[in-house]
């Protein structure tokens, strides 16, 4: 092998490194189980690129009810969180900040669920409600709860 086709095989697959490193900082996917700090109740959200889905329970896959299917294409990578809020009945209340509902088979009695945090007196969007005891905001970009409170985390 002479000196140039020595070149052109590293080259080749420095390349075809970085071209595998982009694809797989540019998908996103992931499953992520929150418990209340009791451990009595759980919600799944499974993430595929653009698609996420929040589920009632622990699942490792979608079940037939008690998700909803949302669109987090118009999420920022730095906005990207979910705002939870463990509620008496074992349901819990959340919002995935600027997501799009593409389906919800949710029980509403049980279960709430929002698109957009809410917003102060002056229109302002706040997080004020979910750093409040029982309540917890997972971000995204440090994949951790931030703070650090409010619920358990198990990410696989």
């Amino acid at each position: 092998m002479n000196h140039m086709t020595k070149k052109r095989t590293k080259l080749k697959i420095i390349i075809g490194f970085l071209i595998l490193m982009i694809s797989f900082s540019c998908s996103r996917g992931s499953k992520i189980k929150f418990y209340s700090l009791d451990k009595d109740n759980c919600v799944t959200v499974l993430t595929k690129d653009t698609l996420r889905y929040v589920i009632a329970g622990d699942y490792d896959k979608v079940p037939d009810t008690n998700f909803v299917k949302l669109d987090i294409s118009k999420i920022t990578e730095l906005g990207d969180g979910v705002w939870i809020c463990w509620l008496e009945n074992q349901g819990w209340d959340i919002v995935v900040d600027k997501s799009i509902i593409i389906e919800n088979k949710l029980d509403t009695v049980k279960y709430r669920f929002d698109t957009n945090l809410p917003v102060d007196e002056r229109e302002i969007p706040t997080e004020i409600k979910f750093r409040q005891e029982n309540c917890a905001i997972f971000d995204y970009y440090l994949m951790k709860l931030s703070p650090d409170k409010g619920a358990i985390v198990e990410i696989n």
